[in-house]
């Protein structure tokens, strides 16, 4: 089994309103695994959570509550500030829907102004940022500003530039967003291809069929809740058909809308009961209690005075609600 690059554990974020205005919880206790070499996308409605988690997971913000492991051993969320400024540097790579390319940098130094920072030695800095444009075919606009760019030729200098310290993953949040569909397809081969020459692990948010097609696994954000995973053929359209309900690292697991739908109001009690292998069977409680109550003269039952069911004269405790006699 390949070994855990990034664990989130319960993540929770609060984004803090002002006086009289209502707080966002963007995140409600996420928690899943990406493996080394992992392509894996997060699908989900807009407000679901998904860059709040990307910004978590790459150590652009810390959580309200809750963990990031890194590599099995690093807490990138429990860490000093200077620790956490390393990571970003040289352990992961962001690749954003605009590309955030410095406006006033040619597309060289945009990939150079990455390594400058992270102290790579300048003859090194030079020789990587022409190679990887070359990889990413804009070496002939090298020399040219950020803003004299086309919408692709800036995603693939900002790929450039997430590269250059060799990190163990790229983070992209909608790279193909502000691109046509053509560009997004040679985008999305790029990231295949890099994904299977160097090894890196891939995570990317998206609304986009066609760029969660690529993943060889998705995770579904809604409401800031994991709701559950999806494997190829993914249909953003109509997710039930792909779902996979995933129990959390707290042993919870997040329903989906349809079968919540089929289990009546929110607080209703259900009974779990195995049934064949890997199975489970929900029962509605007053469905097992009816099915208790033995025919009786009516004189003999008691009726609670909590939950109003009727019950056996000989039992303390109420067989729905639990109430005591």
């Amino acid at each position: 089994m390949a070994k855990s690059l990034l664990k989130a554990q319960n993540l929770y974020h609060i984004y803090r309103a002002k006086q009289d205005q209502a707080s966002v919880v963007a995140l409600k206790g996420v928690g899943f695994e990406i493996s080394q070499r992992e392509f894996v996308a997060i699908v989900g409605p807009s407000g679901s959570g998904k860059s709040t988690l990307l910004r978590v997971l790459g150590g652009l913000m810390r959580p309200t509550a809750g963990s990031v492991i890194f590599n099995e051993e690093f807490d990138i969320t429990k860490t000093s500030e200077e620790d956490l400024t390393f990571f970003r540097r040289h352990e992961v790579g962001f690749v954003f829907q605009e590309g955030n390319l410095l406006p006033d940098l040619s597309a060289y130094d945009n990939v150079v102004q990455s390594m400058t920072l992270a102290e790579v030695p300048y003859e090194f800095r030079k020789k990587r940022a022409l190679e990887l444009l070359d990889t990413m075919g804009v070496l002939p606009r090298k020399n040219q500003l950020a803003t004299r760019l086309s919408g692709g030729e800036r995603q693939r200098v900002a790929i450039a530039r997430a590269m250059a310290n060799n990190p163990r993953i790229i983070i992209a949040d909608e790279p193909t967003g502000n691109v046509d569909f053509k560009t997004s397809v040679r985008l999305l081969e790029l990231f295949k291809q890099l994904n299977r020459d160097t090894g890196m692990a891939f995570l990317f948010a998206t609304h986009s069929n066609h760029v969660a097609g690529y993943a060889n696994r998705s995770i579904e954000l809604r409401d800031g809740l994991f709701l559950g995973q999806h494997g190829k053929d993914i249909d953003l359209s109509s997710l039930d058909l792909s779902r996979m309900v995933i129990m959390d690292s707290d042993n919870r697991i997040t329903l989906p809308e349809n079968i919540m739908g089929q289990l009546k109001e929110v607080g209703s009690l259900w009974n779990i009961s195995v049934v064949e292998s890997k199975k489970i069977l929900l029962t509605p409680l007053e469905a097992i209690a009816e099915e208790q109550v033995p025919i009786q003269d009516s004189f003999e039952q008691r009726e609670c005075p909590v939950c109003g069911i009727m019950n056996p004269p000989e039992g303390k405790f109420c067989i729905s609600c639990g109430a005591k006699f």
